[in-house]
């Protein structure tokens, strides 16, 4: 779809004056741009699939009205949470996330911020317990001794998905969210922070996160700790037969595997 026929449906549909539309250049799936106006910017996501639209929609505005920092829906002219492009496609329009990327060279990930980063992962984990009425797909692997603790999982929180602005933390892009076990999200949150191929591991940090996030929960502690090794293999694993890499990603996914199955000793 070109960026004309984008900005059309923009504004036959939404109350939005376009300055310009951009196509979102670090989107893998190439189904993101980037709406300017002359005081705001919005995120625009296309979706194939009304599920995954809905899924989406009902999802952010369930964890809003929990209180999580997440992107807002705006909604169309006629009050409604996406608009329908076609018979396949969808589109759904959110707010800019304010902050920055902890990503950026500028933020320093301190134990200030780690703390932070796990306080909001539980809150979405207890906002969202025992409840997939979102029909999110179910997490597609799982450990020998699983808990009965499950919630909504981001699947994703890599540096660019986490957002602070001063001391507040947000979530962006939920589109491979799942159901399933939470510590799988506490395993996949520790080994993109604290484990890679260029930084190498920072187990002290690791723990820092692990204390914080199970601050208020020492019996869930004492369960959870020794699956989180092992989820975080299995979510590394499924990440590599499930993408299509350049040799240079699919090496680091590789290096940070190693380094988590001989230092992620809790």
């Amino acid at each position: 779809m070109s960026i004309e026929e984008i900005s059309k449906i923009i504004e036959d549909n939404y109350i939005i004056k376009i300055d310009k539309v951009e196509k979102n250049k670090q989107s893998t799936d190439g189904n993101v741009y980037i709406v300017y106006t002359d005081k705001e910017k919005y995120v625009l996501k296309i979706y194939d699939e009304l599920a995954h639209t809905k899924a989406m929609t009902y999802l952010h505005n369930k964890l809003i009205s929990c209180g999580l920092n997440v992107p807002k829906i705006i909604k169309t002219r006629n009050n409604e949470l996406y608009s329908k492009i076609n018979d396949k496609e969808n589109i759904v329009i959110y707010s800019f996330m304010k902050g920055k990327q902890i990503s950026d060279e500028h933020i320093s990930i301190d134990d200030f911020t780690i703390s932070k980063i796990a306080n909001e992962l539980y809150k979405l984990h207890k906002s969202t317990y025992n409840d997939n009425s979102y029909n999110l797909p179910i997490l597609p692997f799982s450990v020998k001794n699983k808990t009965n603790r499950n919630s909504v999982l981001h699947f994703d929180l890599t540096k660019d998905n986490i957002f602070i602005d001063n001391d507040k933390i947000g979530f962006i892009d939920f589109d491979d969210a799942k159901y399933g076990s939470s510590v799988c999200d506490v395993s996949i949150c520790i080994s993109i922070l604290f484990f890679s191929k260029k930084r190498g591991v920072d187990i002290n940090k690791a723990k820092r996160f692990i204390d914080e996030y199970y601050s208020n929960e020492p019996t869930l502690k004492q369960i959870e700790i020794p699956l989180i090794k092992e989820y975080a293999i299995n979510w590394i694993d499924y990440i590599l037969d499930n993408n299509s890499f350049d040799t240079s990603t699919t090496e680091s996914f590789v290096v940070k595997r190693k380094l988590v199955e001989e230092n992620l000793n809790l």
